[in-house]
């Protein structure tokens, strides 16, 4: 690299450090500014929290006075009737309210000519708990001349005072006066109930959201009422706050607070006013964006660190790039490889899909058709991604293998347990689910390998009675149980993975069993009973249900149905004696003679039967001994089938070798034609040995 390009190099890093610490500073600053905002709606929103519950407290406690002098007054005016009876009266209902220190009544000139014009009877609380009482009236004190008494008694209407001070220890007080009237509505006296307000300033400053934040009341007439005490705040701080109120100062002076105001909704009218610090408000986001600025600057430092590393292993970062690309490229391959191996062409009673989670998938579906019989299986790899697939691709291939001699899928399943275990280091297993169907009868033998159980759709829903048995690939020589059951026709077999099961939704919600009986319900219920509708529906069901969440693992159906179209049945039961062959020929021109098959074709596939048949007859039971042969004839209209059930000594003839043709009688051992025959006539022979009895399966294709 040459110098120019080299420092080159270093100013386009810089440049972009310089760039990008830029672009952080004005998104913090913005940031910032939307952080005060907020944090200043936020002030203003615990601010008129505190204001609406102060003015509630404070109406609360003006509203409990004015209910003392409703709920006493009957007590009061029944108490006129005599003036010494309104002394114990104004006791009584100063007592009956925490908060009123003390009451008067005073009434209008001459009520009691007794007592002269004036006459006003008051009583007090002392604080060990006494009353005093006297009649505070006199030259010295005119009350008509009060400026209350007169209001009161022009407007004929309750009034409440301005707070001021009172006694020795200077308490606040605020005086309620209410008109008493007589029988006629005339104006008799007026009752005054003085009540104590020195609560008034703790309470407004007990709760309050800052340290230095606080609560005045503040009088219409601009004086005030209640504030802090001045250990909290100085008097001289609450004085702006008034002065600014009542308009004395402008709102610059008080620069750094921040001042809420409201008003009593009903009378006396006092506003309230909350005040607010600034600086204490928004101390905490001004450490923060202190703290932002050094965080910046660290940051900035460790993303020129970054560039630069990054500027270093760019060529590293382009191979491993180009490396992935090709690892994609594979996958893809191995993706198009795994869905060729799955089953593409299916029959009106199978259907089935796979939908990988990844590229490539652990799971597997397959089918094969032999004899008359449906062998199908589903699995399930523990794990993900290429080992999964490479385990699936094997198992893909024994099944196959396996299933072109063995019937039973227990043994099926015995052997490719068997291949999995050897050299399995990596502790790999997999469930695992083979079925057998014979397409005519409905007999259905199973053996699960720790799979699901698969649902079962009649008219209704239900389960399989499955035995779980141990998963395939944990240890050699496991037994599997082999169950087995008979199907109505149109029984829908219903196979799954567990990616149908656990597909989950956002919020982590399993679609579940309850998911699968609800669509399958939905289903039965429509119009199109096919199998590949089945699966479809699953398939959408639980891709709606999971939305927008991903899918977590391979998702695999497979629908199996029993549905024999055309379907003609017949036996017959023959003793092990040559001449009852007469009777077996009979049996199969009679079957032949409900199709419409070709006389040639008839007739070959009779020699094979009789071949067989005979083969039975001579050597299956030992000499002398009485036996049975049973022949059992299918056919769906496209093949046929013979099934030869006999009691006698294992004999499997298909495992017999080919005699050659091409030596002479002499030389040519005993035996093997007619098994050679009978191969070449039909199209599969399969031989089995099941419940200690020989069965032999011939099928020929005769459409």
């Amino acid at each position: 690299m040459s110098m120019a390009s080299f420092k080159n190099g270093w100013i386009s890093r810089v440049g972009i450090v310089v760039l990008a610490a830029a672009m952080v500073e004005i998104i913090s600053i913005v940031q910032y500014q939307r952080v005060r905002k907020i944090m200043q709606e936020e002030m203003r929103f615990r601010g008129r929290v505190t204001l609406a519950r102060l003015s509630d407290e404070i109406s609360h406690a003006l509203e409990l006075a004015e209910a003392t002098m409703r709920e006493n007054l009957y007590d009061v005016k029944k108490s006129m009737a005599h003036p010494d009876s309104v002394f114990p009266a104004m006791i009584r209902l100063i007592d009956d309210n925490s908060h009123v220190e003390g009451g008067c009544l005073a009434f209008v000139p001459y009520y009691y000519p007794s007592k002269g014009r004036l006459f006003e009877p008051y009583a007090t609380k002392n604080a060990d708990g006494t009353f005093d009482v006297q009649q505070i009236a006199g030259p010295d004190h005119d009350y008509t001349q009060n400026g209350e008494y007169i209001w009161v008694m022009d407007h004929e209407a309750p009034s409440w005072t301005d707070p001021y001070k009172y006694g020795p220890d200077s308490v606040s007080f605020t005086t309620y006066s209410y008109p008493i009237k007589d029988a006629s509505g005339q104006i008799i006296a007026i009752c005054g109930l003085d009540v104590d307000l020195s609560w008034l300033g703790d309470t407004l400053n007990a709760h309050q959201p800052y340290p230095s934040s606080f609560c005045i009341v503040v009088t219409p007439a601009g004086d005030l009422v209640a504030g802090p005490s001045e250990q909290r705040i100085s008097a001289q701080e609450v004085q702006q706050v008034v002065s600014f109120i009542n308009g004395d100062i402008p709102q610059s002076a008080l620069s750094g607070l921040s001042i809420l105001k409201t008003t009593l909704h009903k009378e006396p009218y006092w506003l309230l006013v909350q005040v607010f610090n600034n600086e204490e408000a928004f101390a905490r986001i001004q450490r923060q964006r202190k703290q932002q600025i050094i965080y910046v600057l660290l940051c900035m430092l460790i993303l020129g660190f970054v560039i630069n590393r990054y500027a270093k292993n760019e060529r590293n970062l382009l191979k491993a790039t180009e490396e992935q690309a090709r690892i994609s490229g594979e996958l893809a391959v191995a993706n198009q490889i795994q869905k060729e191996m799955l089953p593409t062409n299916f029959p009106s009673y199978v259907y089935g899909t796979l939908e990988p989670a990844r590229e490539v998938g652990g799971d597997i579906f397959d089918f094969y058709t032999r004899d008359g019989k449906l062998f199908f299986c589903i699995g399930d790899v523990s794990g993900k991604g290429i080992p999964a697939a490479m385990l699936m691709s094997m198992t893909h291939s024994l099944f196959h293998i396996v299933t072109r001699k063995v019937d039973s899928p227990a043994h099926i399943l015995y052997a490719l347990n068997n291949e999995l275990c050897r050299g399995n280091e990596a502790n790999m297993f997999m469930t695992y689910f083979v079925g057998c169907l014979d397409l005519y009868s409905g007999e259905l033998s199973y053996a699960s390998a720790g799979h699901d159980r698969p649902f079962i759709l009649t008219k209704g829903i239900s389960m399989l009675e499955a035995k779980s048995n141990l998963p395939l690939g944990v240890f050699p020589d496991t037994r599997f149980e082999e169950q087995s059951c008979v199907l109505e026709p149109g029984t829908t077999i219903l196979l799954y993975t567990d990616g149908l099961t656990e597909a989950k939704n956002v919020a982590r919600q399993e679609f579940g069993r309850s998911g699968i009986k609800a669509t399958l319900e939905q289903f039965l219920s429509g119009k199109d009973p096919s199998l590949d509708s089945l699966v479809t529906s699953l398939s959408v069901a639980a891709h709606a249900f999971a939305g927008e969440a991903p899918q977590s693992d391979d998702l695999t159906l497979l629908a199996v149905r029993f549905d024999p179209e055309n379907l003609i049945r017949d036996s017959i039961v023959l003793k092990n004696q040559v001449s009852e062959v007469t009777l077996l020929s009979s049996f199969v021109k009679g079957f032949f003679s409900k199709l419409d098959v070709d006389n040639r074709l008839a007739s070959g596939i009779r020699l094979a039967i009789e071949e067989a048949v005979v083969n039975v007859i001579d050597y299956a039971y030992p000499y002398g001994e009485e036996g049975t042969v049973s022949i059992q004839a299918d056919t769906n209209g496209k093949e046929v089938r013979f099934t030869i059930t006999d009691s006698g000594v294992p004999f499997d003839p298909t495992a017999m070798l080919e005699p050659d043709t091409k030596l002479d009688a002499q030389n040519r051992p005993i035996g093997g034609l007619g098994i050679l025959l009978s191969r070449r006539l039909m199209d599969s022979i399969y031989y089995s040995r099941k419940n200690g009895k020989n069965v032999l399966s011939l099928t020929k294709t005769i459409l």
